[in-house]
């Protein structure tokens, strides 16, 4: 299995130290044979290797640069060029760390995914050559997942504060250019605070999660885009006019109702839900910060009324 028993001591070494992390990683000997390296099962699973061997030829692979096969490569030939001589560098101990971006192709899923390399030395020679080495191989965030990692809030999975008002002004838009109405529902959970003080803030989080699902679910057209947009306070755009606005703001006031979530700091009734509601037909003096502050206008005003409420932004709401 092991040519060599220097080579079996720091495989073993490797595996106490690293196989928790669950990343993918490699040694080889260059004294002994170059063209070898041993790695660790998830490193097998991720490049399709056999998994029940743990040495393999680098040829099948690419655990080190400038050995691309057919389901390998980088962004370029200079890039490979430079990366090859970083390698040729580092096995002579000019640097101490190789670092390397590549794509691989998998063609169990029919994706290619992206991947960085960080290579160091294990061991060196009384001249400073490096005769062992060892390869830690990351998974690369995609686009797709670096996007939502931007716009989802983490606790709810609904669309964050920042995705608000990108969808917002984008809808304020085409709405102004279609002449067509959009409307902006807010709604926030009546006594939450009180709810987080007495169930503490373990069961306010999974209160939040249970609403914003429920929400979620109720909100199926692709034009009804839900936000979360404070702690306790959400959103929803909807490009549609007043009456669409009211019939999802009441849907979704009755659905909360219906929950029969028990409020401890009201005898255990319902938790229930204060909204607000605005819609325009927007022109070009029109802002996306202006119906918000209708919104919140409408929803301050439910909330004054007796709460478990909707209302809609007149004048007599608030300021226009």
């Amino acid at each position: 299995m092991f040519s060599n028993k220097r080579i079996e001591d720091y495989y073993q070494l490797c595996e106490k130290t690293l196989n928790f992390s669950k990343l993918s990683w490699w040694i080889i000997d260059l004294e002994d044979d170059p063209n070898v390296f041993y790695c660790n099962r998830e490193m097998c699973e991720t490049f399709s290797l056999d998994p029940n061997i743990i040495q393999h030829a680098v040829s099948e692979t690419c655990p080190i640069p400038g050995n691309h096969n057919n389901h390998i490569g980088v962004s370029d030939s200079v890039r490979a060029k430079q990366a090859f001589d970083e390698y040729e560098q580092l096995k002579r101990g000019v640097i101490d760390e190789y670092h390397n971006c590549f794509c691989y192709y998998n063609s169990v899923i029919g994706e290619t995914l992206s991947f960085s390399s960080r290579v160091r030395p294990l061991l060196k020679d009384g001249s400073g050559n490096v005769q062992l080495l060892v390869g830690i191989i990351e998974p690369e965030l995609s686009s797709a997942e670096l996007y939502e990692k931007a716009t989802v809030d983490k606790l709810t999975g609904l669309k964050n504060h920042r995705e608000f008002d990108a969808q917002l002004s984008f809808l304020m838009n085409l709405a102004i250019r279609e002449n067509h109405h959009i409307s902006l529902i807010m709604w926030d959970i009546d006594g939450f605070k009180q709810y987080n003080q007495l169930l503490g803030h373990a069961a306010g989080d999974q209160c939040l999660i249970q609403i914003a699902q429920s929400v979620s679910d109720l909100c199926r057209r692709s034009s009804d885009i839900v936000c979360r947009y404070g702690k306790e306070k959400f959103a929803v755009i909807t490009y549609g006019d007043a009456k669409d606005a009211f019939f999802l703001a009441e849907t979704l006031r009755a659905r909360i109702f219906s929950m029969a979530i028990p409020h401890p700091g009201k005898d255990n009734t319902p938790v229930t839900l204060s909204v607000g509601y605005c819609s325009i037909l927007p022109d070009e003096e029109s802002t996306p910060e202006k119906l918000i502050e209708y919104a919140e206008a409408a929803l301050y005003q439910a909330k004054i009324d007796e709460r478990n409420d909707d209302v809609q932004f007149k004048e007599s709401v608030g300021m226009i």
